[in-house]
């Protein structure tokens, strides 16, 4: 966009883009200037800066009104009151009604554009006849270039005419960001095959965000056919009921058919199948057609590369999964939502069933948090989830039921990593000690890479995230991976785990030299103590990074830790035990170091 100034400025949410660029493309069709993010502004730019430089060139803002508009945060009252700083007053907001939604105050008094019920010829008439008005006095530019004629945006309110996808999630939130640059991938291979696999731990949304690109974009697509991919040898059969749906005559047996299938899809354009939760990229590699559409992938596995593009979905973002929470539980406040954020660990299966559970129980949200924390994985075998294919405590059992036949010593350093915090654990804390884990995994991290394979293990499966020297393991994986062992096979994995940790503690911990390697095992060990704290082993772990803490100048830390210590340590060993006494002389000098020398009179 250069720096003349625009007739219009397109301000919709995220969730509205496909209706953005039909009413963008109709605007530029009939001769106005605009500007509209997902075409004129690049990735990674400054989205405040730009919306605000937009709003400054504009003669008149377009809103694309829906709930989900008035819901977002520039959409919503920040947005409103950043275009009355501009100066947009009555006459330059163009409100345009998409779906049925009640209009804040501040629009109350313009005239909205109602496209709401309209098919598309109907929807192009009344907008232009309603900026009929609005036509600008001069002759217009020579157009744009951009979008090309070829890439016209299909009318928004429109599903295709061949349609297979599961209903829209009504809660989905967020993922904005991953959705747009899904889409700017698929469209980047122009008239080739386009193929995109979303990969990720199982939870984290990969079937919902296909859901929601289907329903999204669906006017970019003439034919959009779901498959779930999860039973390779179903395949077939579903594309064989979308060759029945094309009209194609059924061939002598499925294959074949499946292939006349494959060759129509060849000469056509504009169409997209998805195959959901499909495992291994040999099981889609037979049944790609290769004609200018677009194939979306979701699965655990991380290695499509070969096939195309692969993009990792992440968890949440904090803002998104506290949206989430406050739009499922009425009454919810913001704090005690970032909290149940945290606890669940922005996962979203976690989340939605969360809400559910809240939902059905009328449990105070505060009740549930304090039971969350003290029975994590009771909880996690409750709630009901609309739109995914199980709960928490059963989300990754088909993954750990494969993986213990083909690789348990992967399995077994899931269990220890179990025990550990849920930041990135060292491999050294392996590799430096194997004699303390049991076989296979012994040999395993006693070998040149061993460990690193048994990593890669865990990776292809979404169970961890590799870590430069180490890996990581989302708190909830490892809560359900707990539960799921005896007590006494749970005891000793705790212990062998403080033995681990034992063995790479540094020594001295208010010698300098040895800082480093505190400050990349104190989670752990955080973590870790309270699971196995009738080991003295454990105790003194505890005590020593407390005074790592402190000696490294972080006092609060120290205190708070030593605190919850003590608190624990009076009811398990009682108050005259040794190490309830040493722990509350070392909390009287954390005390005294952060100056709260009244308090520390009560342990002197």
């Amino acid at each position: 966009m250069s720096g003349r100034g625009t007739d219009f400025f397109i301000s919709h949410a995220g969730r509205d883009i496909a209706w953005a660029e039909w009413l963008g493309w109709q605007l530029a069709q009939a001769g106005y200037r605009i500007e509209l993010d997902v075409w004129d502004w690049a990735p990674g730019e400054d989205f405040v800066t730009r919306v605000q430089a937009a709003l400054e060139r504009a003669d008149r803002l377009l809103a694309v009104c829906t709930e989900a508009y008035f819901a977002s945060a520039f959409g919503g009252a920040e947005l409103r009151a950043a275009f009355a700083r501009h100066a947009l007053g009555e006459g330059r907001i163009v409100p345009v009604l998409v779906e049925p939604v009640d209009l804040p105050a501040l629009y109350a008094t313009l005239i909205p554009l109602d496209l709401t019920g309209l098919d598309e010829a109907a929807a192009a008439a009344r907008l232009r006849e309603r900026l009929a008005g609005l036509r600008p006095s001069g002759p217009p530019p020579f157009p744009r270039r951009d979008p090309a004629p070829s890439d016209r945006p299909g009318f928004a309110g429109r599903l295709p005419a061949v349609w297979r996808v599961p209903p829209r999630n009504p809660r989905f939130t967020g993922r904005d960001g991953m959705l747009v640059e899904l889409r700017r991938r698929l469209r980047a291979e122009g008239g080739t095959l386009a193929v995109q696999a979303l990969y990720g731990l199982g939870g984290v949304g990969k079937t919902q965000l296909a859901l929601e690109y289907a329903h999204r974009f669906a006017a970019d697509y003439r034919l959009v056919w779901w498959i779930n991919a999860e039973q390779p040898v179903l395949i077939p059969e579903q594309l064989a009921t979308l060759a029945a749906r094309l009209d194609l005559p059924a061939g002598p047996t499925v294959a074949d058919t499946v292939e006349r299938l494959l060759a129509e899809l060849r000469g056509r354009d504009r169409w997209l199948l998805i195959f959901d939760n499909a495992e291994r990229p040999a099981d889609v590699a037979p049944h790609r057609p290769s004609g200018p559409g677009h194939v979306l992938i979701t699965s655990r596995f991380p290695g499509w590369g070969a096939l195309g593009g692969r993009l990792e979905l992440d968890v949440l973002a904090r803002p998104e999964t506290v949206a989430l929470l406050r739009a499922r539980i009425p009454g919810l406040n913001e704090q005690l939502a970032d909290e149940l954020a945290a606890e669940l660990g922005d996962l979203p299966l976690a989340a939605a069933q969360a809400a559910g559970y809240l939902e059905q129980t009328d449990l105070p949200p505060a009740d549930y948090l304090r039971r969350f924390r003290a029975h994590r994985a009771t909880l996690l075998a409750r709630g009901d989830v609309v739109g995914y294919s199980g709960r928490i405590d059963t989300a990754w059992a088909l993954s750990l039921e494969r993986l213990r036949r083909q690789d348990p010593a992967a399995v077994q350093l899931l269990e220890l990593a179990a025990f550990l915090a849920p930041e990135p654990i060292p491999l050294h804390l392996f590799t430096g000690h194997p004699e303390l884990v049991d076989e296979p995994l012994r040999s395993t991290a006693a070998a040149p890479d061993g460990l690193a394979d048994i990593v890669g293990a865990l990776v292809g499966y979404s169970l961890a995230r590799r870590h430069p020297d180490g890996f990581q393991v989302h708190r909830l994986v490892q809560a359900v991976i707990r539960q799921q062992l005896t007590p006494d096979h749970r005891q000793a994995t705790a212990e062998r785990v403080v033995a681990v940790l034992t063995a790479a503690s540094p020594g001295d911990p208010e010698e300098p030299a040895g800082w480093a390697v505190y400050a990349a095992l104190a989670a752990h060990v955080l973590t870790a103590g309270p699971l196995s704290e009738h080991s003295p082993a454990s105790r003194q772990l505890v005590l020593d990074t407390v005074r790592y803490l402190q000696a490294h100048g972080d006092g609060s830390a120290g205190r708070a830790v030593c605190a919850q210590v003590l608190d624990r340590w009076r009811v398990i060993l009682g108050p005259d035990h040794p190490d309830t006494l040493t722990a509350a002389s070392t909390l009287t000098s954390a005390l005294i170091w952060v100056g709260e020398l009244r308090q520390a009179r009560t342990f002197g």
